[in-house]
């Protein structure tokens, strides 16, 4: 009974009812003794929640995530041989094992990926048919039963996400919004909620150009994204000689083939972003290299370094301070996971920091007094700090000499008169034929050495004396390195958008090791990718016209209004109207605008807008949106009716308004004919959003 659907009825079931029934109905008629807990779903909650069968949990840990499981699993052998034979115990031996040699065992055809608690839980591996119920050691669940259907799968791995409720709270599903409420949407009478969605999940589903953001400015959602896919790479690393999917793989890249001091500075470390972010979009196509705008944390290094140099006894040692998302902390599943394996007076003390934030490891150990130097313990806390942050690396130790910082540590100024030197030599780097370092490498090759800094416990056996960022063998190893280096790309694209046609002389150079040249990397849409400091997302409904638009409030980061070069909004993927052309007006922060709403020394108004279609001469269907797909031979130029796009300039709307005291900020859009009255079927769109840049 897979994929049955619930019908509707005064007495809905519970969610948790629901996953008993579905595993029920798929168990049949069949009672294997799944070690002696027979359909252990429908035990006791509390009983069902903390089942083990042979070693495997089937309802995760909250906190348990798994995202290592399958890759650090023992080598899988062939069940075609004789390993797999004993793999099911005894007591479950009338099981019919179907053979992984056929397509039976293989992982559930409709099913992608996925991560969280649902996904870890020895359940919902068996039910998609995942290590080690893949047939190498255990065959599908349930045991002698039917495959569960793909949508029943993705309900009970939701429920335990959620936290496996026994009954259901009342929420209101974005998927049943009541027609009234759509409706009064697209008149302008009630306010397009800020989307859930990342502006990279919106590109990325719309096949647009996505979005590197300010690391400071991702969001909560957009931050355990990047997390997520820096930790799977790592899980690869002992395979990183051959397997492309390793972190370590591509930190090795660099070790062998960086180029520094010279034109290629620029173009090669692009190239190495490019190819290492399409790795990463590998596991989440939503991710992207976030930047490390080095100049936004200043003030915070400099008190930093002088705060901790009046309280060490060693100063220019591990003084300094690197972003939040880069930090260790100590949180609740690794106190549980360190429980019976450090000494117990080390658990006291590391609980007393529970979720402090710290730049270094060694750092966290001087706050909480344990002395570095016991390796079981250190390995033991180290490690778990990595699995908790896997941005934070245990051989970085930022900071330096006060005033070797002091002096030139970059500041937003630095930055400004650096994007105005007019020599792509003087700003990158010097010629095959004159090498030197450029203005941009110069700081470039600070911040190397100030985020790696000196170990403090250089001497201890083992114990290296410069972080890894300090040189370039090791550098990449440290995730903060694709931070700084995504920075630094960020400036060449601002540097080249002020010098158009100023690029290095070697165009048709090879960037090895990989078979593009420099002239693929000189304009970085057509690599699939843009830097925005922080962006806002509204979506609308598409197939309903927008006689009027008005956005929910976007609060804006302090930081991002205080500094920031340019702000922009757009209408994205707006479609041919056969209605007629029309007008669009836009304002910030006059919700009740409309056509009467004057635009003459309103600093509410941005814009106007003007739209041109009409009549469809084709026959039926002639004129409507094109399919986002295309055949895979089909040449043809883009389709005439392809949606556009409107990219509208608020830099001088937002600042007038920032100045006036506005922190957050609403987008409205008015429509009007040709005459001044509202137009209601004349703009079909799919999103606004509202964009800062640095």
């Amino acid at each position: 009974m897979a994929d049955q659907s619930q019908a509707d009825n005064p007495q809905k079931k519970s969610r948790y009812e629901r996953v008993k029934e579905i595993l029920d109905d798929a168990q049949g008629d069949a009672n294997p003794s799944y070690q002696g807990h027979k359909r252990f779903w429908n035990l006791p909650l509390e009983e069902f929640l903390n089942v083990t069968i042979y070693g495997v949990r089937m309802i995760a840990s909250e906190g348990d995530t798994g995202v290592c499981d399958e890759v650090m699993q023992p080598a899988a052998h062939s069940c075609c041989g004789s390993d797999a034979e004993s793999a099911v115990p005894a007591a479950d031996t009338s099981i019919t094992e179907p053979s992984c040699c056929g397509s039976e065992s293989a992982a559930h055809p409709e099913m992608k990926p996925s991560r969280g608690r649902g996904a870890a839980s020895g359940l919902i591996k068996g039910l998609k048919g995942e290590f080690p119920f893949d047939g190498t050691q255990f065959p599908r669940l349930p045991w002698s039963g039917n495959a569960v259907g793909a949508s029943d799968i993705l309900f009970i791995e939701s429920w335990i996400d959620d936290g496996c409720p026994a009954t259901d709270e009342p929420t209101a599903s974005s998927a049943r919004v009541n027609q009234p409420l759509i409706m009064a949407r697209a008149q302008g009478h009630e306010e397009h909620p800020l989307s859930t969605k990342s502006i990279n999940e919106f590109s990325s589903e719309a096949g647009k150009t996505k979005v590197r953001k300010n690391i400071e400015c991702l969001t909560a959602d957009e931050l355990e994204r990047f997390r997520h896919v820096v930790q799977v790479m790592k899980c690869y690393d002992k395979f990183s000689r051959y397997d492309q999917r390793s972190f370590r793989y591509w930190a090795d890249i660099h070790a062998n083939n960086c180029q520094h001091g010279w034109e290629q500075f620029l173009s090669w470390h692009r190239m190495y972003l490019y190819y290492f972010e399409q790795q990463m979009q590998d596991i989440d196509a939503t991710v992207t290299l976030p930047y490390w705008d080095w100049t936004l944390y200043k003030d915070n290094v400099m008190a930093s370094i002088q705060d901790m140099d009046q309280t060490s006894h060693v100063k220019g040692q591990d003084n300094g301070t690197v972003p939040k998302a880069y930090r260790c902390w100590v949180d609740e599943t690794m106190l549980t996971n360190l429980s019976g394996k450090i000494p117990d007076d080390y658990l006291t003390k590391l609980k007393l920091v529970e979720g402090k934030l710290f730049s270094s490891g060694n750092r966290l150990y001087r706050e909480v007094n344990i002395t570095y130097g016991e390796k079981m313990w250190d390995d033991l806390i180290m490690n778990e700090l990595q699995r908790v942050n896997p941005l934070w690396n245990r051989n970085r130790w930022p900071g330096g000499n006060a005033d070797l910082v002091f002096e030139t540590y970059p500041t937003h100024e630095d930055i400004q008169n650096i994007l105005k030197i007019p020599s792509f030599f003087n700003f990158g780097s010097g010629p095959s034929s004159n090498h030197f370092f450029g203005a941009v490498e110069n700081i470039h090759n600070l911040i190397h050495n100030f985020s790696a800094g000196v170990n403090p416990n250089f001497g201890l056996p083992g114990e290296q004396q410069y972080g890894d960022m300090q040189a370039a063998g090791t550098t990449a190893r440290d995730p903060i390195f694709w931070g700084h280096h995504s920075n630094v790309d960020r400036l060449w694209s601002q540097w080249q958008g002020l010098h158009p046609g100023a690029d290095p002389d070697d165009p048709t150079d090879v960037l090895a090791p990989w078979p593009n040249s420099v002239q693929d990397v000189l304009t970085i849409s057509d690599l699939g990718y843009e830097y925005m400091k922080s962006s806002y997302l509204f979506e609308t409904n598409n197939a309903l016209a927008i006689a009027r638009f008005k956005s929910a409030r976007a609060d804006v980061h302090p930081a991002v209004l205080a500094k920031h070069s340019h702000a922009e909004i757009r209408i994205h993927k707006v479609q041919y109207s056969v209605a007629g052309g029309a007008f669009i007006r836009v304002f910030l922060n006059q919700p009740d605008a409309n056509a009467a709403t004057p635009i003459r020394g309103n600093d509410h108004f941005v814009t106007q807008l003007s739209t041109f279609s009409g009549n469809c001469i084709g026959g039926p269907g002639h004129c409507d949106v094109p399919p986002e797909s295309r055949r895979k031979y089909d040449m043809r130029p883009r389709h005439r009716k392809t949606p556009g796009n409107f990219r509208i300039d608020a830099t001088e709307a937002i600042r007038k308004l920032s100045e006036q005291g506005e922190t957050g900020f609403q987008v409205t859009l008015v429509v009007l004919d040709i005459d001044g009255t509202p137009k209601p079927n004349a703009l079909w769109m799919d999103a606004v959003s509202l964009n800062f840049k640095d």
